[in-house]
């Protein structure tokens, strides 16, 4: 037995103009004190300015100081800002660390979290192969608008992650309370991501739609929702990432992301997110370069048990499968992703982050308590997990 569960956000805005529309959203969600969340790329530009016109006085405080990876101090900092000025809506602007650190924020209010222990009540705790424990987060929860400048697709989902400042484990946290209640995708609010950036995110997204595909807990839904993701992303992220004001590029990038979610929502995403949750935390690597690295060789790890589903991968990016084999349809797939890599433009290799291997046995224990590896469709062990981080350094 399946379900289909569609995450309860209210409204998803799209589209040139969509920004003008962020008042109207703040109102219908209830919002009358808002708090900030803003990418420090972004703090002093034309994109806060733009908001604080658009907002005015209801806006009663701005944080944009949060750290890659969305340490627990950083989300306390933020925390503060929003007691000491009674919000009573959270407003994410930026990437995936904003967002999830909006989300984060919006726990903590609602939960009363004034420590970094404190988060200990509230992290899922995963045992593989697929033991979950799920504290449930009581009470009310101060909605949630968020508004992204890359790809990540953070915005559509009540996940988030938050990392433990000591153990530099990045753990999850999850409700549907925690859900963004109202998403707006504006291009203009992204023309000034950097391409780089803009790309890595764009490979993000790429993972979360092959991952949701070859989940071992696929679905029709969600196969369809991702495929028709990564024709939009593979279609558009070289153009957009190559000319930021490409409106009609950059909003289709935005729906393939919004597309991508569902996989993760529904279904799991697999081994690449696993082992990218902990590279990410431990080196300070950004989640796009993550799946960049780790992707292709986990396509590769599981491609016995995913051959018809690497052929659909291969036709979503614009193979012509009609006369392969399915062997040579998964060569494909995989050859696909690599390309559009090399195309983007970004880092391949773990060792293009500032780590060292000796890290690799910590991490490795970390992804196995890492709840994105029970969709994985092959059995896992530690030690094949530390065998793909040396592939991949």
């Amino acid at each position: 037995m399946r379900s289909f569960l569609v995450p309860p956000v209210d409204t998803v805005t799209y589209g040139p103009g969509a920004f003008d529309q962020i008042a109207a959203q703040v109102e219908r969600v209830g919002g009358s004190r808002v708090m900030v969340v803003l990418s420090g790329s972004l703090a002093g530009g034309p994109v806060e300015a733009a908001l604080h016109e658009r907002l005015g006085a209801t806006v009663v405080g701005v944080y944009s100081r949060t750290r890659q990876h969305v340490p627990r101090t950083s989300v306390l900092e933020a925390v503060q800002v929003a007691r000491e000025n009674r919000a009573d809506c959270v407003l994410s602007l930026g990437g995936g660390t904003p967002i999830d650190c909006g989300k984060a924020v919006a726990l903590a209010l609602g939960t009363g979290i004034a420590e970094p222990a404190d988060f200990e009540r509230y992290r899922v705790r995963f045992t593989y192969p697929s033991t979950y424990e799920v504290p449930p987060i009581e009470g009310d929860i101060v909605p949630h608008v968020a508004v992204p400048t890359t790809l990540s697709g953070g915005e559509h989902t009540g996940l988030c992650g938050v990392t433990d400042d000591a153990t530099r484990s990045k753990d999850a946290y999850t409700s549907p309370k925690l859900q963004p209640r109202a998403v707006v995708l504006d291009p203009w609010v992204t023309a000034g991501t950097p391409d780089w950036l803009w790309a890595a995110s764009g490979m993000r997204a790429v993972d979360h739609a092959v991952e949701g595909i070859l989940s071992a807990r696929h679905m029709p839904m969600t196969d369809a929702l991702g495929a028709g993701a990564l024709r939009l992303l593979t279609d558009n992220l070289a153009a957009s990432a190559a000319d930021p004001h490409n409106e009609q590029a950059r909003t289709d990038c935005l729906l393939g992301t919004w597309l991508s979610i569902f996989g993760l929502t529904n279904v799991g995403v697999g081994l690449s997110h696993g082992i990218g949750h902990q590279l990410a935390a431990e080196f300070d690597m950004i989640h796009g370069i993550t799946s960049a690295v780790m992707l292709p060789l986990v396509m590769e790890f599981t491609r016995e048990q995913t051959l018809p589903r690497l052929r659909l991968v291969a036709e979503a990016m614009g193979v012509d499968t009609r006369d392969l084999t399915d062997r040579s349809a998964a060569d494909a797939a995989i050859a696909a992703v690599r390309d559009l890599v090399t195309r983007l433009g970004v880092p391949d290799r773990i060792s293009a982050a500032d780590g060292t291997p000796d890290a690799l046995e910590k991490i490795a224990d970390h992804v196995m308590g890492d709840a994105a590896v029970a969709a994985c469709p092959r059995e896992v062990t530690r030690e094949d997990v530390l065998a793909l981080l040396r592939a991949a350094w």
